[in-house]
């Protein structure tokens, strides 16, 4: 009884194939981002280092294949005008979806797997040939259900290419005996549009405790309460909220300031911003030590891998109430929540943290309590609820998908 992993990027699913090979239980680790130095003896070390910005996984090299087009596709996406950008990466989605599949129906048999976990957008063709070999088919859906994305903030996507998306989600939920998410949030959007609930499981993320970690030793700061945000600056992240909320705090209180990690995006900084740009991992980790608070007002975010991050660094978060990782806060001891979309709400919010002394006092003092709320959230609590399910799961029997 083995499970082979298939993901046209990475996000957690290196994790999720770790925690199968810890219990005998890994078929194979199929992904568009290399997961062993191997897999690129042949590509010109300038190109590697510009498409490949993850450390290798500890992952026997004959379980691991390395499907190149989709982080191809992805850097040229980059440099091209949004709407062609958006095409191209579903393009690459839909090329890998095609590629493990084919790679799929030529296994022998006796190589075969017992379940494929295959990520969204890229699942239904591996699917299609699962169900064929009678191999178990199991969802990685990362994002909350469609249906939801669309109440909450709608996309950005022409509507051609909305309906095509929309279309290859719902076949891919029909031919999924299981649908594993990220969080119970996620999970209930599943259940809401109608998914039967023993279908759907959730297994939350975690966070490397060691790289996000208190300082040693405290930095010196200022008087100011400096916040900051950690992702991509869109409307489902809710960074114009946080924007029209910040600058009302800073108007009454200047000594406030807010530090926004991630890709620069539109507009220019205002009153008391700093554009960092994206950054690593250990950079990240090096702007939580300084940091006094992380704000994630997201209108929509599946996990929010960053609030179990900013916790295990010591750093209180404000989060909405569409984070899934909102499960992770204790009101007033860790951190707080605001309802999504309510400006009025994150604004308040952020002016009683930002105005001295009792603001960054607060914060200060919440800090080893976050630390210590972080220790269920890790990756070896991942692996270890992961492998939980995937037991449960092979030993049911071979159920029918929707």
């Amino acid at each position: 009884m083995s499970v082979l992993v298939t993901h046209p990027g990475r996000q957690h699913s290196h994790q999720a194939a770790l925690a199968l090979e810890a219990a005998g239980l890994l078929a194979g680790y199929w992904s568009g981002v290399p997961s062993s130095p191997e897999h690129g003896r042949l590509v010109p070390q300038p190109l590697w280092r510009r498409l490949i910005r993850y450390a290798p996984v500890s992952l026997p090299v004959r379980l691991t294949y390395w499907a190149p087009t989709a982080p191809l596709l992805r850097q040229v996406a980059h440099r091209l005008p949004r709407g062609v950008a958006q095409e191209v990466d579903f393009a690459a989605c839909r090329i890998f979806d095609r590629w493990a599949a084919r790679r799929l129906a030529r296994m022998p048999e006796n190589e075969r797997p017992a379940a494929v976990l295959a990520c969204e957008i890229s699942a239904q063709k591996t699917f299609e040939v699962a169900r064929q070999l009678g191999i178990r088919t199991w969802l990685d859906a990362p994002s909350i259900h469609r249906l939801a994305q669309d109440r909450l903030h709608g996309t950005t996507d022409s509507p051609g290419l909305h309906r095509r998306i929309a279309k290859i989600k719902d076949r891919e939920i029909a031919l999924a005996e299981a649908i594993v998410t990220v969080s119970e949030l996620a999970r209930t959007t599943y259940v809401d549009a109608g998914v039967d609930p023993a279908r759907v499981r959730a297994v939350p993320l975690g966070a490397d405790l060691e790289l996000f970690a208190p300082p040693a030793q405290e930095p010196a700061r200022g008087p100011g309460t400096v916040f900051l945000f950690a992702g991509a600056p869109i409307v489902r992240k809710g960074f114009d909220l946080l924007l029209e909320a910040f600058a009302l705090v800073v108007a009454a209180e200047p000594s406030a300031s807010l530090r926004v990690v991630g890709p620069r995006g539109a507009g220019a900084a205002r009153d008391g911003m700093t554009f960092v740009g994206p950054v690593g991992q250990t950079e990240l980790a090096a702007e939580m030590s300084r940091a006094d608070c992380l704000v994630l007002p997201s209108r929509n975010d599946s996990y929010g891998m960053v609030v179990a991050e900013a916790l295990a660094a010591g750093l209180p978060v404000v989060v909405s109430d569409m984070v899934g990782a909102a499960e992770l806060i204790e009101p007033g001891v860790n951190g707080w929540v605001v309802p999504a979309g309510d400006v009025q709400a994150l604004e308040a919010r952020l002016l009683a943290l930002a105005q001295p002394p009792e603001g960054p006092l607060l914060l200060r003092a919440m800090r080893p309590r976050c630390r210590a709320s972080a220790q269920g959230a890790t990756w070896d609590a991942y692996r270890d609820r992961f492998a939980a399910l995937v037991r449960e799961l092979l030993a049911r029997p071979v159920g029918r998908a929707g």
